[in-house]
């Protein structure tokens, strides 16, 4: 078997004829940081790993090692790589998938013994024992994922609406119910509702409208005048408009004093 810089080189097969293999960078994991969902000594770290391998694959293959407690991908080797993989795909009606890329894996057994045994594995054999591919590739794998992903099953997506909103009227009847106790939260906060002690202002026009009055009568008060130059010069210009508009009425109140021949200098 070969062996590059601490990792050992198995061919990834599909098919018991396959002969341009893929290869497979493995060897047992450790880092200096600890992480629970890759403990030391129970851990095989796989490089190079195609796309269209999936988790179950490994698992059902790696099972002739031991038992196997769960496989994660990443897209490069890190403690939180794997969180990114996956996030968003917990979502509601999400249609949010995992990256279709080269990636690693980590394959998590239950038992430590488990680990020498999968690095003894000539070839990682992706298929039954009829010789048929535990996964799906090229257009068979598309044609599935189109039908799994953008064609909508009614029934199913009913029943996921149904349960969501189920769910979120339990947690407001929830948030209800601790409003009007006034109980605090995990974390000390108190929720504020409009029964029970702390009842909080009513959501009304009116009473919205006098809050913004007084927030914009309050940062008026507190705004400094005639500060910055750029307010002096501002003000001195406004002062010139205001002096001009005086003096234009002025003169039109003289002439309609002379029309009216009322005007008397002296």
């Amino acid at each position: 078997m070969t062996e590059i810089e601490g990792y050992k080189v198995v061919p990834l097969r599909l098919t018991p004829d396959a002969k341009n293999c893929h290869s497979i960078y493995m060897r047992e994991h450790f880092i200096r940081l600890m992480d629970p969902s890759k403990p030391k000594g129970r851990t095989l770290f796989l490089l190079n790993v195609p796309p269209y391998v999936t988790e179950a694959s490994l698992q059902t293959f790696f099972k002739r090692a031991g038992n196997v407690e769960t496989v994660l991908f990443a897209a490069k080797p890190g403690r939180d790589e794997t969180i990114k993989w996956y996030e968003s795909m917990d979502a509601p009606f999400s249609n949010t998938q995992t990256p279709f890329k080269f990636k690693v894996a980590y394959v998590v057994f239950q038992k430590s013994s488990s680990i020498n045994k999968a690095l003894a594995i000539q070839s990682i054999d992706l298929y039954n024992s009829s010789g048929e591919s535990l996964i799906k590739t090229g257009m068979e794998l598309w044609h599935d994922d189109y039908e799994n992903n953008f064609i909508l099953d009614v029934a199913k997506t009913q029943a996921k609406i149904d349960a969501y909103m189920a769910d979120y009227d339990k947690r407001e009847r929830a948030e209800l119910e601790a409003a009007k106790t006034s109980e605090a939260d995990a974390d000390g906060w108190v929720t504020v509702g409009k029964e029970g002690r702390n009842a909080g202002f009513e959501q009304k026009e009116s009473v919205i409208g006098r809050l913004e009055n007084k927030l914009a009568k309050d940062k008026k008060t507190k705004e400094l005048k005639n500060f910055y130059t750029f307010q002096i010069r501002e003000s001195k210009m406004q002062n010139i408009v205001e002096l001009r508009q005086k003096y234009e009425e002025d003169k039109r109140k003289i002439e309609l004093l002379k029309q009216s021949r009322r005007f008397r200098p002296f």
